[in-house]
């Protein structure tokens, strides 16, 4: 039985409904609740730079050309 347009106008209609009706509302509450970015000020800090880990050293494995 073919389909009609309105089926297929539906069919992808209705992600788009979705994702304005669930996912944009859930990003907005979770922004208004904390801040994901860490981007509020703190006047105690005196850099915002986030070292990097020290990396653990390899212990090299290295096999001789015969």
């Amino acid at each position: 039985m073919p389909r009609s347009r309105w089926t297929e106008r539906l069919r992808r209609l209705g992600p788009v409904v979705l994702y304005f009706a669930v996912v944009t509302p859930a990003g907005l509450l979770v922004r208004a609740v904390r801040d994901p970015l860490r981007r509020s000020r703190d006047a105690g800090r005196t850099s915002y730079l986030d070292r990097p880990a020290r990396p653990r050293r390899r212990l090299a494995t290295f096999r001789r050309a015969s």
